[in-house]
């Protein structure tokens, strides 16, 4: 948690150094790479069989997706598929199927295949959605039948767009949890509930404000990122009865949100990289039951610069190794000193209470180098002075992206939610580098604290942060 004796309170909890604050929620998402995102195991599967030019599934394959039991009639030629209260009736070469006291009648007969009987996998959409029955859907890309997971289906979305408006709409089974957690027009990303059982398309005609659309890997749920065209200058999401919709437009109205700033060309190395572990000695910060937020942050910087040095070959400065207080300008003398290339200042959130959970960070506005200045002919525009205590915002716009791509792994890596904040925090006063600070998690939360208390929960976050960081070096504009 962030603070500091000299820096006035922004807000009820946080301080900083200026009152502009604008909350950008980013939903969690990735990436581009030679190297995978870390993803969920899949949900079960069972594949599926071609039968006369149609996809069929055995009735063994049926059985154990269902968690049933199963029984072969051979004087009647019957497989019987018991599966708690429910009973499925099924006879070979009859497209009739009985379940319960219905009789359903499946696009294709029953067939027999090397020994085993074969259903349509149509069979599946006619099955009863009740609790305690497992869902299934037919997977098309994988020619599998899933066990749909407790966040419900995405079905295929569907493309709409124009000159001036594009509109993705996704239907959901149920409507789960959706989030944008990206904001770059490069790399616009989504997390949603659910798993997808669609197609997305190939490739996106002309006029396309999108251009692109794919899946990308998350620990829970499921990514998607989008590649947005430059004349878009707005979006929106929003949800409708079982559906959600995101729209892109060019001429945006008061209800739409803005892309994030695009960060400057070039190399993106960061050569030199500077922690700096919240709090210490009298200020332990955050502290629920015998769990010390100044611990916690030392114990992850240490954790973090060793990916760090392993991942990105950086040269890695801690501006504490050990319990004690911090002392005034320190961070900013380090940082400057070394020619940082990034600070990030490390923290762990606590909103007693309140059922905050996830990650936060906080970096200086990125309107420094958009705001216009006045100039007249034959002058050259005024020279800017800012403050020493300000110079952090001279990288604003590289630090935006920064967090951009560092909150959604975070997020797609199931440390989330994840949230953004444009504030100068006072633990980068006066320092001339891109900087973050990022509450690693919230400690009054009982799944947060947990998952940091449990064994291998700072490495996996660890490995997360520096995985972010190593993302955004891949990503040129």
């Amino acid at each position: 948690m962030i603070g500091s004796p000299r820096v006035p309170r922004f807000g009820s909890r946080h301080r900083g150094a200026r009152t502009g604050f604008a909350a950008a929620f980013l939903l969690a998402a990735l990436v581009v790479g030679p190297r995978p995102l870390h993803a969920a195991d899949p949900p079960p599967s069972e594949p599926v069989v071609s039968l006369e030019g149609a996809p069929y599934v055995s009735g063994t394959s049926l059985a154990r997706l269902l968690g049933a039991t199963r029984f072969w009639r051979a004087d009647v030629r019957k497989l019987v598929i018991r599966a708690g209260s429910h009973r499925l009736v099924l006879t070979l070469d009859n497209p009739f199927v009985m379940i319960d006291s219905r009789t359903v009648r499946m696009t294709g007969p029953v067939r027999a295949l090397a020994g085993e009987v074969h259903v349509p996998v149509t069979l599946v959409d006619s099955l009863p959605r009740e609790a305690g029955l497992p869902r299934l859907v037919f997977e098309p890309r994988s020619r599998r039948i899933v066990r749909v997971p407790s966040g419900g289906v995405i079905a295929a979305p569907r493309l709409v767009q124009s000159e001036a408006t594009a509109r993705v709409t996704f239907l959901c089974d149920p409507l789960g949890d959706a989030r944008v957690i990206g904001r770059s027009r490069a790399h616009f990303r989504l997390r949603m509930d659910g798993f997808l059982a669609g197609l997305l398309p190939d490739s996106v005609p002309p006029p396309a404000l999108i251009q692109t659309i794919r899946e990308i890997p998350s620990a829970t749920g499921t990514g998607f990122e989008l590649v947005i065209g430059a004349d878009a200058q707005g979006w929106r999401l929003t949800r409708a009865g079982d559906r959600v919709i995101l729209e892109i437009v060019k001429r945006p109205g008061t209800e739409h949100e803005s892309f994030a700033p695009e960060g400057p060309p070039g190399p993106r190395g960061l050569r030199v990289v500077v922690l700096d572990p919240g709090h210490g000695g009298e200020d332990a910060g955050v502290t629920v039951g015998s769990t010390s937020e100044k611990r916690l942050a030392l114990a992850l910087a240490g954790a973090l610069k060793n990916e760090l040095e392993r991942r990105l070959h950086a040269r890695v400065f801690l501006t504490r190794d050990h319990d004690e207080a911090p002392i005034e300008g320190r961070r900013a003398e380090i940082a400057n000193r070394v020619r940082a290339d990034l600070v990030l200042s490390l923290h762990f959130d606590g909103v007693p209470g309140t059922r905050a959970r996830g990650v936060t960070a906080y970096c200086p506005p990125a309107t420094f180098g958009a705001r216009e200045r006045p100039s007249l002919p034959g002058i050259a525009a005024p020279l800017e002075i800012l403050p020493w205590r300000d110079v952090a915002t001279r990288h604003a716009v590289r630090a935006r992206d920064i967090a951009e791509t560092l909150l959604a792994v975070l997020e797609l890596r199931g440390q989330g939610p994840a949230r953004l904040r444009e504030t100068l925090p006072a633990p980068l006063l006066g320092v001339n580098a891109p900087g973050l600070l990022l509450e690693c998690g919230t400690l009054t939360s009982p799944a947060d604290l947990e998952r940091l208390n449990g064994p291998g929960g700072l490495a996996e976050l660890a490995a997360a942060i520096a995985e972010g960081l190593e993302r955004w070096q891949e990503e040129r504009p």
